[in-house]
């Protein structure tokens, strides 16, 4: 959900915590401060990219690695939860990882 002020530029975007009303159009990947790559807020990480670095991979097989990583990316949130294989905890949701 979005809101303007009138007379003001840009919008603020409310984001439900448990929504995942966004997932579809979700184009984002991030990389955690111990290197492990995440194509959603809710997966625990699909490969350490620091680990294939520090081995010696060359910029064509990490490039390989991301392409295989968001060809593959859950098509929502809960499907990444599943594919962890265990239960979720308050402290991996998206109002603690801060979306």
């Amino acid at each position: 959900m979005d809101f303007q002020v009138p007379g003001y530029r840009g919008k603020i975007g409310v984001i439900a915590a448990y929504s995942r009303t966004f997932c579809g159009s979700c184009n984002r990947i991030r990389v955690t401060p111990t290197g492990s790559l995440k194509t959603c807020l809710y997966d625990s990480g699909v490969f350490n990219i620091k680990s294939l670095m520090r081995a010696g991979a060359s910029d064509f097989e990490i490039v390989q690695a991301l392409k295989e990583a968001i060809g593959h990316r859950a098509k929502d949130g809960h499907e990444a939860e599943r594919n962890r294989g265990f239960l979720p905890t308050i402290g991996e949701s998206m109002a603690s990882i801060g979306g």
